[in-house]
């Protein structure tokens, strides 16, 4: 999409002068992407002259060009030079065509438009008035842009070609709503906002919360405008509205400038803050925006971005009902660790919110609840959950449906969040209100303070919205008379709580809070002694254990650490205590890139016990590889972006449909399962789920023999003829070093060059040719190398280990072997970091791999040194090459290179 004004998708403005300009780098490039062949595009000199009306006079006269679709003539286009006036023709073209469509025979389609263009302005016209439905301007000529969809809609070949009757959109008079792909959705809500942050120099915070309320207002008056009753249906699946029934356009801030400047605001969004301030008053909801609160962007910034939005049919953007409509657009436009953190990937949402298979029925309602809800993404996708199941109950009339999606909405959904900048409380209520719900259950407080302390800062509704949350949590508390059990706040949480917080006993707000729970003290040896500091994650999972009711089920994103650290330990021993594990699914370790989170996770089932006694049954276990990698922190859209969601939601599907039929008892595949006494030391899957031995079996079954990597290739630092290759600065007599660098390709090229005085301190290794160097920390990414001839002498640090050969089996055969995704996932598989794997020579030389056969090996190594040459040979032509642009064609004198030497920038 073009930004530049002086851009559009056939070219550059500057290029248009007159008018055989207009027609060549125009009209003909528009006609052709409008869908019309050269033979359908009569020119000029083919079209019928004819007597046409000019004022009070008759003259001769035809248009440059004629458009035919089938046959017959159906529309006309006059050029003009870019300095012309448009106004002037439209008499010809509307008698030109009154015309032809006179003398037309019996059965013949008729000319129905007239366009005139001066290639800055664009006018498309009925052929019988004399004013255009449709007008565009140079920069709207893209294929994003609303007004040349358009124009689209109305003449191009596809649209005119219909067999079926079209029906006629008047522009003037309705108004239409397109439905547009999610890569063209995501870069007009990223222009939007980037309009916000730069024109108004708001920050980025600041610039987001301005875009929340632009959002409400054209889904609240887009939900309007369809619910009046005057929508119809096009044969594209646009929806066309009267357009005196849409709000959000320019045609209505238009009409109402005389009595604002800046109508949006000071009417439009003035009314909606005065209707809740009544809503707030009588307790029907919970305040969304501040009493009095406007939308702070300039007359000219708000009409920008309703020019942009105000046909896109957000209504029904997302096929799962109205399910994620919010958070897919706020998602597509935050980007960033900054805002981006607020959410968590739409395909891991959705595949949590399936494992958690919320019920809904007459006699029973899921409660879910989620204490860090953010924008409401859980919340959102449980509704929608609930609410398909309640429309595929085919027992259920239309009144029943209508009185268990209100229970739903009204009482099923619960969210809590602390955020005051932004206000992530009242978004999440604003995304409920859009879908059926005030946000009556929302509230804005920390839900980890047991106590719901009021602050001296906290005005009249948030005390009341804490004493409400209070009254809440203490109901729950209430054992049923029947069962016995206590209902708490709800039966099921689906949340992804903060990782890294900490709470501190030096801090005193944090030290009360502290004294409220039991993780927040050690109690081994049978005393009771306070832990100085401990993350919100582990406080979290005790609170959800309180406000839960008995039974009730949290499905949790959680940090790895906390499934498999040794600092973990005593809260993995608590959970065992206190929960039943039900499932561990592995999310792949970019499944939160867009919030350039580094952390490797996974979502955590585990069921409240009721009775302590209850012993843990297996566990069902997944890894997944492709939910959340759809969300691409990218903003640009690439075609492997929709690979990805398709894999994403297949994943999704597959491990739902396991879980169930593991919940239900009659899962066939007991490969997703591991007994109770795996998970008795670590819960994390990588650890607790795969057999590492398994692929040897097929190994011997095809005739090789297995052999570990120890015994093919030997570390040097236990070599004690390799003993004056290790050094650190203070021994060594060398006076500068080169360090080696190994990339992830496989290769390795020379680093910087560094005096040894300059060396930080620690341990390292000079390489030499034909070693292997693996890196500690990358080896999973393919970083480990031979060293070729050039590079001998190079350094390591002590993040890498450099081994050499100790069999007949040549040092490029083994690194090809070590690279080979088997022994990369071996790696992964026996490293025992959580999150970002290291891999050392203790876990290299325990790898297992197949011995090459010679004559094997002997095919690997002369491909391999063949594609060596092969790159060699290439080298040579590229510097041959480079001379002969320097020498034969003089372009490398000395004064070009004292030019570079002397005003070359900084690196």
């Amino acid at each position: 999409m073009a930004t530049d004004q002086s851009m559009n998708k056939f070219g550059k403005l500057d290029d248009l002068h007159n008018e055989a300009s207009v027609e060549q780098f125009f009209v003909n490039r528009l006609l052709a992407d409008l869908g019309y062949s050269d033979s359908e595009i009569k020119p000029k000199l083919s079209m019928q002259e004819l007597s046409i009306n000019r004022g009070r006079s008759q003259a001769r006269w035809r248009p440059d060009y004629g458009v035919m679709v089938g046959g017959s003539l159906r529309w006309i286009v006059e050029a003009k030079g870019t300095d012309e006036s448009l106004d002037e023709w439209v008499g010809q073209a509307a008698s030109y065509c009154f015309e032809l469509n006179r003398t037309a025979r019996p059965g013949d389609s008729k000319v129905e438009y007239f366009l005139l263009t001066n290639g800055i302005t664009t006018r498309l016209y009925r052929w019988d008035s004399d004013q255009p439905v449709l007008e565009a301007h140079w920069h709207d000529f893209a294929d994003t842009s609303y007004t040349y969809m358009s124009l689209r809609d109305v003449v191009s070949r596809e649209a005119l070609a219909r067999e079926e009757p079209r029906e006629e959109v008047d522009l003037r008079d309705r108004f239409v709503f397109r439905r547009l792909p999610v890569s063209e959705l995501n870069a007009h809500f990223a222009w939007v906002h980037r309009q916000i942050w730069k024109r108004e120099s708001l920050s980025y915070t600041a610039a987001f919360m301005e875009f929340v309320k632009v959002i409400f207002l054209k889904l609240w008056s887009d939900r309007r405008a369809l619910a009046l009753g005057g929508a119809r249906t096009l044969t594209d699946g646009s929806v066309s509205v009267p357009a005196d029934d849409v709000y959000f356009s320019k045609r209505w801030i238009e009409s109402r400038e005389e009595d604002a400047p800046n109508p949006l605001d000071a009417i439009l969004f003035k009314q909606r803050i005065d209707d809740f301030e009544v809503e707030i008053a009588n307790k029907n909801k919970r305040r969304i925006f501040s009493p009095g609160e406007k939308i702070n962007l300039s007359a000219e910034t708000l009409k920008a971005i309703t020019a942009r939005l105000e046909n896109i049919d957000l209504h029904s953007m997302d096929e799962d009902l109205n399910g994620r409509m919010f958070e897919t657009f706020l998602n597509s436009t935050l980007r960033g660790k900054d805002l981006g953190q607020y959410f968590t990937p739409r395909s891991v949402v959705k595949l949590a919110t399936g494992l958690a298979n919320l019920r809904v029925t007459h006699n029973h309602v899921d409660r879910v609840l989620d204490a860090c809800c953010g924008t409401g993404g859980f919340l959102i996708e449980a509704l929608a959950d609930m609410w398909h199941t309640i429309d595929n109950n085919t027992a259920y009339s239309d009144i029943d449906r209508e009185k268990l999606k209100h229970r739903v909405a009204n009482e099923a959904v619960i969210g809590v969040d602390i955020a005051r900048d932004p206000a992530l409380a009242r978004i999440a209520r604003i995304n409920m209100y859009l879908h059926g719900d005030g946000g009556s259950r929302i509230f804005q407080l920390d839900a980890l303070d047991k106590r719901a302390r009021v602050s001296e800062n906290d005005d009249l509704e948030l005390r009341q919205e804490k004493r409400q949350f209070l009254d809440l949590v203490q109901a729950g508390q209430v054992p049923d008379r029947d069962t016995g059990r206590r209902p708490g706040v709800a039966d099921v949480v689906l949340t992804n709580p903060p990782f890294a917080k900490q709470y501190e006993r030096k801090t005193p707000s944090d030290n009360a809070l502290l004294d409220e729970y039991e993780l927040a003290f050690n109690t081994e040896g049978g005393g009771r002694s306070a832990i100085a500091s401990v993350s919100s994650m582990d406080l979290f999972f005790e609170r959800y254990y309180d406000l839960l009711g008995d039974g009730g089920r949290l499905i949790s994103i959680v940090d790895d650490g906390i499934l498999g650290g040794d600092s973990h330990r005593r809260l993995r021993q608590w959970m065992r205590d206190k929960w039943i594990i039900e499932g561990v699914i592995s999310l792949p370790g970019d499944a939160f890139q867009r919030s350039q989170a580094r952390v490797k996770t996974s979502i955590l089932i585990m069921r409240k016990k009721i009775r302590p006694d209850e012993t843990q049954p297996d566990v069902f276990m997944y890894y997944c590889s492709a939910v959340g990698i759809d969300d691409s922190p990218r903003q640009r859209t690439l075609p492997i972006d929709a690979i990805n969601r398709a894999n994403a939601t297949a994943e999704v599907a597959t491990v739902t449909a396991l879980f169930r039929q593991f919940a239900d008892g009659n899962l066939d595949d007991t490969s997703w399962v591991v007994p109770a006494s795996a998970i008795a030391e670590r819960m994390d899957v990588k650890a607790v789920m795969p057999q590492l031995e398994a692929r040897e079996i097929g190994w011997v079954e095809a005739g090789f023999e297995p052999v570990l990597v120890g015994d093919l290739i030997d570390n040097v630092l236990a070599d004690t003829n390799s003993t004056s290759r290790v050094f650190n600065a203070e021994t060594t007599d060398l006076p500068e070093v080169t360090y080696l660098r190994v990339r992830y390709d496989g290769f390795c090229e020379a680093g910087e060059t560094v005096s040894v005085d300059d060396l930080p301190r620690g341990r390292y290794t000079i390489v030499r040719a034909g070693d292997i160097v693996v890196s500690h920390i990358n080896a999973i990414h393919g970083a480990i190398a031979l060293v070729p001839e050039e590079l001998d002498g190079s350094i390591v640090t002590s993040e890498f280990t450099v081994a050499h050969s100790l069999s007949d089996t040549h040092p490029y055969v083994v690194w090809a072997m070590l690279r080979s995704p088997e022994a990369r996932a071996d790696m992964l598989l026996r490293s025992t970091g959580i999150g970002r794997t290291r891999v050392n020579w203790a876990i290299i030389k325990q790898l297992s791999v197949p011995r090459p056969p010679a004559d094997v090996a002997e095919r690997i190594l002369t491909a391999l040194l063949d594609a060596d040459e092969s790159e060699r040979t290439a080298a040579r032509q590229r510097a041959h090459a480079r001379a002969s642009v320097a020498n034969d064609l003089q372009l490398a004198t000395p004064m070009a290179q004292t030019i570079i030497s002397a005003f070359k920038p900084p690196r």
